[in-house]
């Protein structure tokens, strides 16, 4: 068996219960842009939390307490809910861009300097 294919409904079953749980808390009446600006802030919250644990600097006066692992969760939670709100099979649009992907290359460049 080939452990590098995806299962089938491993992510229609995901995209199932995030649009349940999207229902029983209360916000099946978000916008897509509500959804949109929500995955914006999910995308930064991870944004910072990764600056943290790499070393970069950050305001020293702020408390920053995000765990990645969660900001991943979330980030995953709201692409879902975007997905959902454009009423996408998620499942099938991932599978059909690994498919693509599959047939590109790619090679780490050195890093260049802008001329």
């Amino acid at each position: 068996m080939n452990d590098n294919k995806l299962k089938p409904n491993t992510i229609k079953h995901l995209q199932k219960y995030v649009a349940a749980k999207i229902d029983k808390r209360g916000f099946k009446d978000e916008s897509l842009h509500e959804r949109l600006v929500l995955l914006m802030e999910e995308v930064g919250e991870l944004a910072k939390a990764c600056r943290k644990i790499s070393g970069m600097n950050v305001n020293t006066d702020q408390n920053i307490k995000y765990k990645v692992g969660e900001e991943i969760t979330d980030v995953i939670n709201m692409t879902f809910a975007v997905g959902i709100a454009l009423n996408i099979d998620i499942e099938k649009e991932f599978s059909n861009k690994e498919q693509t992907n599959d047939q590109r290359s790619y090679k780490r460049l050195k890093n260049q300097t802008a001329k």
